[in-house]
């Protein structure tokens, strides 16, 4: 699918954008998101969008924008069902501290006491796991892995035999730096199977899922039925758009296998950060920054790449600032799509999108942040 012309989209895209400085009216802000969600569709962002944006626990906007399927011409609408990659992994840290609570596990247990066999268990704990700071080599980095394997269907063990067998399994010391590891995840997906003797998709189903009414979420499996369930494109530009590759959804697990909309992320957001998730203790201890060993945040080990990582890193959550305004969330990345869901939790807002298309300058990452500025009422910097 080619990309139309540049000059013509940047026009539009310009004139789409634009919005008051001030949205202190929701309806005024609602027109102003709407506009910069067309514009972002114009200019071959992403083939599809799903947006939802809440302030004072009410909807400004929850909206799908352009096409679920591109060879069959079908729309994006709001039951849409899009993969959301990373932003699995709080389901996942939450599944865990809900055990803490119950007394099954510590966050200070060693992965030895779950996989025994797995290399350097013995030095690492769930904590350090949970915060990056484990060491555990990202098994995506492997190109095996996510090259031939990716499409290979394994039990959650068998994973975690093969990941034990990789060139490379630990990158530094841990507690000593910060990395970003999906093996880290994947890995507690496990541990959550381990502690409860049911698989990963139950344990999250019957404790969060289905109380909190998020019917358009699971954790995938490409072997499914899902009526809604939209196509994933990769990207080489703006535009340009294939098929996604193939991926078994058993690689990414409790790292990042869940499928969910705009609207179901949203309730979650307002179980999580209106305390019907967890008891206050456990969510505080999810939204603090981690530490290293010698007691540094664990951001003074990160490498910063422009705004790529944020500020401090909890439980499966970021937390920066958006010009004096906290946010606090992740986003996610799978082959064929993009997400971002994000809170700020004293401006009462929460804003959730999700994308079918990812590549470069293709994906969440720029619309989530012209959506944040209008949220916010902050100068649009276009």
């Amino acid at each position: 699918m080619n990309h139309p012309a540049r000059g013509l989209l940047l026009s539009a895209l310009l004139t789409l954008v634009s919005f008051p400085a001030f949205c202190a009216d929701t309806s005024a802000m609602a027109a102003a998101i709407d506009r910069a969600a067309q514009a972002a569709i114009a200019a071959g962002e992403s083939p599809g969008l799903q947006v939802a944006v809440f302030k004072d626990g009410a909807p400004v906007l929850v909206k799908g924008y352009g096409s679920a399927n591109l060879e069959l011409n079908v729309p994006v609408g709001n039951d849409s069902v899009f993969r959301i990659g990373s932003v699995t992994k709080q389901f996942t840290a939450a599944a865990l501290l809900k055990l803490q609570e119950e007394g099954k596990l510590s966050t200070n247990d060693k992965l030895s006491k779950y996989y025994p066999a797995y290399p350097r268990a013995a030095d690492v704990t769930l904590a350090q796991m949970l915060h990056h700071t484990s060491g555990l080599h990202n098994y995506t980095d492997d190109e095996v892995i996510l090259g031939r394997e990716a499409a290979v269907t394994l039990t959650t063990d068998q994973w975690v035999e093969r990941f034990g067998r990789m060139t490379k399994t630990q990158d530094f010391e841990p507690g000593t730096r910060w990395s970003y590891s999906n093996t880290a995840y994947f890995l507690l997906g496990g541990i959550v199977e381990k502690v409860e003797g049911k698989p990963l998709a139950t344990v999250l189903a019957t404790r969060f899922f289905t109380p909190l009414g998020m019917k358009q979420t699971a954790l995938d499996n490409e072997q499914d039925i899902v009526a809604g369930r939209v196509a994933g494109y990769d990207a080489e530009a703006p535009g340009k758009f294939k098929n996604a590759r193939l991926i078994s959804m058993t690689i990414p697990g409790g790292a990042g296998a869940m499928r969910s909309s705009a609207s179901d992320l949203v309730k979650w957001n307002a179980a999580l950060f209106g305390g019907k998730v967890l008891q206050p203790a456990s969510f505080q201890a999810m939204i603090a920054p981690g530490r290293l060993n010698d007691g540094k945040l664990s951001s003074t080990a990160m490498t910063k790449e422009g705004d790529a990582l944020p500020s401090e890193y909890g439980y499966a959550l970021g937390i920066a600032k958006v010009e004096g305004h906290t946010r606090i969330g992740h986003g996610g990345g799978i082959f064929g799509f993009n997400s971002s869901l994000q809170e700020f939790p004293d401006d009462h807002v929460t804003i959730a999108v999700i994308a079918n298309g990812i590549g470069p300058k293709v994906g969440v990452g720029q619309i989530t942040k012209r959506i944040e500025r209008i949220a916010l009422s902050l100068a649009s910097k276009e």
